[in-house]
């Protein structure tokens, strides 16, 4: 009879928690605008969705049970159950345990970690647009070697970036100083991350690093503060301010852009 009462409780809250959870996915909890981001956000509200029935179990497990067998005017009684002597009750909870943490493991952790490392295959990426990028201390510099462009800029000088919608791109990271008085290599850890995105990569000093993503939607960092580049490791007083603008623009838009990067570049 406990059993069934603490059950039936424990459906109800679920559902109206489920119902809840169900309106706050439903606005999202990120601004995403890549097809690796959306895929990062699934495999979230997958385990949200899972693991928030399981939070609650243990939750209300514990307030039942301080409230139905709660000893009388603070007298002690001898309970009538002891699980910690039954054999039965510790294998069923840790083989269940083990159970879903395998589940989990297998899905979506390692079943979207494979769909996102075989997109790295050499042979899925021979038209990908190819993005060098540098991260100095405090700066980022962007370079698109297939067009010739050095160090995209605005028409301040700061470092900026543009990217076609739809179009699957190409980072490769690296962390060192070209401007450096007589090191080039000193560098230190930085962190690659477009919030938007939905994924981030740590920049080290002597390692080339990819992140491959594929923008979905037109943004910019003047429409969200999430469209941006922004260092998410401590490297240093200056690691606030280490970001950049993004925009995601439509094709045509974005050879607009690198003909006037190009142009720029030549001074003209």
């Amino acid at each position: 009879m406990e059993a069934l009462v603490f059950g039936a409780i424990w459906i109800i809250v679920v559902i109206l928690a489920e119902m809840g959870f169900d309106q706050i996915k439903a606005h999202s909890f990120y601004f995403i605008v890549t097809r690796q981001g959306m895929e990062t956000q699934g495999a979230f509200n997958f385990l949200s969705q899972f693991l928030l029935a399981v939070f609650l179990f243990v939750v209300l497990f514990l307030i039942y049970t301080l409230i139905r067998f709660r000893a009388p005017d603070l007298e002690p009684v001898k309970s009538r159950y002891h699980p910690v002597f039954n054999k039965g009750f510790i294998a069923f909870w840790v083989g269940l345990s083990f159970l879903l943490n395998i589940m989990f493991w297998l899905h979506p952790t390692a079943s979207d970690l494979e769909v996102m490392f075989s997109r790295d295959f050499p042979q899925k990426n021979r038209h990908d647009l190819v993005v060098d990028v540098t991260a100095r201390q405090w700066e980022w510099i962007f370079s698109l070697p297939q067009y010739g462009i050095k160090q995209a800029v605005n028409a301040q000088g700061q470092d900026m970036l543009e990217l076609p919608v739809g179009r699957r791109v190409e980072f490769r990271l690296r962390s060192y100083d070209p401007f450096h008085a007589y090191d080039v290599e000193a560098g230190v850890i930085h962190g690659f991350w477009v919030p938007a995105f939905g994924i981030k990569e740590d920049v080290i000093p002597g390692e080339t690093r990819y992140e491959y993503v594929t923008p979905t939607r037109i943004a910019s960092y003047q429409t969200n503060p999430m469209v941006r580049v922004q260092c998410s490791e401590v490297c240093g007083p200056g690691h606030p301010w280490m970001e950049a603008p993004l925009a995601i623009v439509s094709p045509k838009a974005f050879q607009q852009w690198v003909k006037y990067e190009q142009k720029l570049q030549l001074g003209s």
